[in-house]
């Protein structure tokens, strides 16, 4: 209580400082201030985090969904044996505070340099020793399959949930981003466009996914739910347009071919097409949107 009264005090008496420009008295200030956070906030809290697969139909069928693509409407059903490895996935966190980083070292702490990032879109460039430059886990790796098996729910209904996110320790603050890696991704399934329907088999290798918040997602003790990090399947396939041109999967699929094998080395248009949704902001991987009065 006492420190945080302090901490209260010292914000009052910077309040007018101009960070980046001060003289040394704002410098001892500052110094204070970094000092008098690192105390307050020298602490992890086990926070849970919800790793979601899902389409937005509103059915409890996630692995049956419909797509629109110029126009023509396509029947999707993925099937069973479809299936992701992960490798890993972590978060990195940033102070409550936009002003500056926290340092767990005492040479860290007299040396600090005033941050003015926005606190919940770019991680503070910080030592990996600071409470603040540290990735936290929070996926642990290994193979899910059937990963379209309603088995929760969530805003827009069913939704598959992963078995092997945990607990993590993470520091009191906002979540800055979120890490996501994998081995392989593996997906097949069936493709109607009526009257046709064609067998689709996807091998996507080792790649990784950073994940930006676009709101504020406190980390905090008396959080009453956990993180949530949304992943769409349907997202993969549907159109995109990118800099003014259309990119169609699903009207990309040959007409002659019947299965379909989609990889490195075949049917590479098609792959890069994937490669570049997976890396796309928000479409596969994402946080939850932001509604008043929503914890997030």
């Amino acid at each position: 209580m006492r420190n945080r009264l302090a901490l209260l005090l010292c914000l009052g008496l910077i309040t007018q400082c101009t960070f980046g420009s001060v003289g040394n008295r704002e410098e001892e200030k500052l110094v204070i201030l970094q000092n008098l956070i690192f105390f307050n906030n020298n602490q992890t809290i086990p926070i849970g985090t919800y790793l979601r697969s899902y389409d937005d139909q509103a059915d409890d069928n996630i692995n049956q969904f419909s797509l629109t693509s110029n126009s023509v409407v396509y029947n999707l059903s993925v099937q069973s044996s479809t299936y992701i490895n992960w490798e890993a996935g972590t978060y990195r966190i940033n102070p409550p505070s936009q002003v500056l980083g926290v340092s767990t070292t005492s040479s860290e702490r007299s040396t600090a340099v005033a941050k003015t990032h926005t606190p919940y879109t770019v991680p503070l460039d910080l030592p990996a020793d600071d409470l603040y430059g540290k990735s936290y886990a929070f996926l642990s790796a290994g193979t899910v399959s059937n990963i379209t098996q309603f088995n929760s729910t969530m805003e827009t209904g069913a939704s598959f949930l992963f078995p092997n996110t945990r607990v993590s320790n993470m520091p009191l603050g906002v979540v800055a981003i979120a890490n996501v890696s994998w081995e392989e991704i593996y997906i097949q399934m069936n493709v109607t466009r009526t009257p046709n329907t064609k067998l689709v088999t996807i091998l996507l290798p080792q790649g990784s996914k950073v994940i930006t918040p676009k709101c504020k997602i406190p980390i905090k003790n008396g959080r009453s739910g956990n993180v949530e990090i949304l992943f769409s399947l349907s997202g993969l396939f549907q159109d995109r347009t990118v800099s003014g041109t259309p990119i169609r999967f699903l009207e990309s699929l040959p007409n002659d071919s019947n299965p379909i094998i989609i990889s490195k080395v075949s049917n590479v248009s098609l792959y890069n097409i994937l490669q570049q949704n997976l890396q796309a902001e928000d479409i596969v991987f994402s946080f939850p949107g932001c509604f008043p009065g929503v914890e997030r």
